[in-house]
């Protein structure tokens, strides 16, 4: 883990086979840098339809129930907060294994983004477009919001990411996984083992194929947070927050992680925002103390544990 203020020194914290300068797999924790794409001041206006911007087959009929198709009705806002009503084609099932039962099992494979929002369209809807009472996460949603960034800015997103944030950032070990056949991520691990699953990691694309270090991510998150990409007033309207799962919650295209005083021993933890992702990664800043933080656990089976680190480092700050 790196951690530091907005600026000044940096403090790293380092074990097992990982060190600052390690590259891993960030996981969702790549959809900071796609809600940072969309915060930029050339990027379209979160209230448009995607489906005026994709206009192709592949996202025809996502949002299908009963005879009512309401696909139209999803807005970029919805995409980014989770609210679309659109399943997740990663988690979700219906019947049979999903994509992420089968990647556990280590039967590593890869999708394409037509696959995607197939596996989708045939779960079909879990709730109305713009429903606010609560956040229903859904890989589906940053899949589409990738390729909304490619059709705007006509390039793949991968030279989208190094155009706009890596490059202007420095960012020399920090890349959108494409290339199943790079050995430079360290594998991911399942309880006491690896989990080597390059195919399904250049497969995620914008909802989760960021490979960056921990010293790195801490630029990133420094960036964001610090007014150095886009006028950070942008961020605010961002922290719409709802329910999601205890004890985080989901604004737009931000998580907010924070603990109650009965489970801090009555001391207030700052909140902290940003995102997280299934391998334990994380990239997070606190607004209140400054804090910035970015790492990873590497451990898909135990979610909790880097929360833990991240609530520690939290009041201690």
């Amino acid at each position: 883990m790196a951690s530091g203020g907005l600026t000044g020194p940096v403090e790293v914290t380092s074990a097992g086979n990982l060190t600052g300068e390690t590259p891993f797999y960030a996981a969702s924790a790549t959809k900071l840098l796609i809600t940072a794409l969309m915060l930029m001041p050339d990027a379209p206006p979160l209230d448009t339809p995607f489906r005026q911007i994709l206009t192709g087959p592949d996202t025809e009929g996502l949002h299908r129930k009963g005879g009512r198709d309401r696909t139209g009705e999803i807005t970029l806002r919805h995409l980014l907060q989770h609210t679309s009503g659109l399943p997740d084609y990663f988690e979700a099932t219906s019947k049979g294994k999903g994509l992420l039962a089968e990647l556990l099992a280590g039967a590593d494979r890869a999708w394409t983004f037509a696959e995607a929002m197939e596996i989708a369209r045939r779960l079909g809807p879990i709730g109305a477009p713009g429903d606010l009472r609560r956040a229903h996460y859904s890989d589906t949603n940053f899949q589409l919001l990738g390729k909304v960034i490619e059709h705007v800015h006509g390039k793949p997103l991968a030279d989208v990411l190094d155009a706009r944030l890596f490059a202007p950032l420095g960012l020399g070990q920090t890349w959108l996984a494409s290339d199943p056949a790079d050995t430079r991520p360290v594998a991911l691990r399942y309880k006491d083992h690896a989990l080597p699953i390059p195919r399904a990691m250049a497969s995620f694309q914008a909802d989760g194929g960021l490979v960056t270090t921990a010293l790195e991510g801490l630029q990133i998150v420094r960036a964001i947070f610090g007014g150095v990409l886009f006028d950070a007033s942008r961020l605010s309207p961002m922290y719409d927050w709802r329910p999601w799962q205890f004890p985080l919650s989901y604004g737009i295209g931000l998580m907010r992680f924070t603990l109650p005083g009965f489970m801090t021993g009555f001391r207030r933890m700052p909140e902290l925002i940003g995102h997280s992702g299934l391998s334990g990664a994380v990239l997070f800043h606190s607004p209140r103390t400054g804090l910035c933080i970015a790492g990873t656990v590497n451990q898909i089976d135990r979610p909790g544990t880097v929360f833990r680190l991240l609530a520690s480092a939290a009041l201690s700050a």
